[in-house]
């Protein structure tokens, strides 16, 4: 059986009062968590809902790949 992979989006949220970037991640239309800053090394990732392990891992991916796009 083929597990579906989950569909990870992000939505440009006002940035902290630290001038960081900052976004809401959603999974399909719910949103999964909130991530400030643009170092890897010094996110800050905000849970809002439980997923399961495997969502969860997927999430964390979908986070780093998105960073480090980010990188120049």
């Amino acid at each position: 059986m083929k597990e579906k992979k989950p569909n990870f989006h992000k939505k440009p949220i006002k940035s902290s009062h630290e001038n960081e970037p900052a976004f809401n991640v959603y999974l399909d239309e719910k949103l999964v968590a909130e991530v400030r800053g643009n170092d890897p090394t010094r996110l800050t990732v905000i849970p809002m809902r439980e997923l399961n392990d495997y969502d969860e891992d997927k999430l964390h991916e979908y986070i780093e790949s998105m960073v480090s796009e980010q990188d120049y």
